[in-house]
């Protein structure tokens, strides 16, 4: 079932985005999916630019994307298939600016109707999600793209714990945390939040992917965590982000 996003960056001329199959493990029937599929709120919207950036290829996906739009942002590459036959209005090297439309939606390829399949390639194919819903994710504003999903996941847990969404963190931020583990809090709104960090840090989330519940595969990146970035001794490497204590201080960079 089709499944509306509210999303902070459109790729649909007309800005309503039903989400038809998603990225990789969020569908247990598609984990090899290297993109989320849209339709919208008519049979064929028109496709736009994500972000400012320069067209990179223009052509026909035989491998089933049929044809296809890439443009390059800062050496991130946004990739628009499924595209209708001759509606193409760019070409390699033009510099398109967000919001234009590149092309209309169509079933070329290996498509069941009319939709946009959308993916985000930098060096590999990565989650398109954050593209869609975060500020700045191609570093158009000067910052890094990992400041900006820091900044991004700071403001998500003040907003959880009920503080200050300020995207700075501080000691309110970390006294407010709670402890979140496979038996704790495991289905916590923090849950997701945590997921989508970890896996921009370029931890594997596994089959299940960005679920919201804290299972196997978190309690497994926790301790990895734990042991590689905060450094903590053997005996309290335990796969719980216990509330104010030392993984929630390097996840918040205290």
């Amino acid at each position: 079932m089709a499944k509306k996003l509210l999303v902070k960056n459109k790729i649909l001329k007309r800005g309503v985005h039903y989400l038809t199959s998603d990225y990789k493990s969020r569908n247990e029937n598609r984990s090899t999916h290297n993109g989320m599929d849209f339709v919208g709120s008519v049979k064929q919207d028109d496709i736009v630019a994500i972000e400012d950036g320069v067209v990179n290829y223009v052509g026909y996906d035989k491998g089933g994307g049929g044809n296809w739009i890439s443009i390059k942002t800062n050496g991130i590459e946004h990739r628009y298939f499924h595209l209708a036959n001759n509606t193409t209005k760019v070409k390699v090297n033009d510099k398109v600016k967000k919001g234009e439309v590149i092309a209309t939606m169509g079933e070329t390829g290996n498509a069941t109707g009319y939709n946009v399949h959308f993916a985000i390639y930098k060096n590999g194919y990565v989650d398109p999600l954050p593209y869609l819903m975060n500020d700045d994710p191609f570093n158009i504003k000067g910052c890094t793209v990992l400041d900006d999903f820091y900044t991004t996941f700071v403001k998500s847990v003040q907003a959880l714990v009920g503080v200050e969404v300020s995207g700075i963190a501080g000691e309110d931020t970390l006294n407010n945390t709670i402890t979140i583990s496979k038996n704790i809090n495991r289905k916590n709104g923090l849950v997701k939040v945590l997921q989508i960090y970890f896996q921009e840090l370029g931890y594997d989330l596994g089959s299940y992917g960005i679920d919201g519940v804290f299972g196997p595969q978190m309690e497994k990146i926790v301790k990895q965590y734990q042991k590689e970035v905060v450094k903590l001794s053997d005996k309290l490497i335990d796969g719980i982000i216990t509330a104010k204590k030392y993984t929630w201080k390097s996840l918040l960079k205290l």
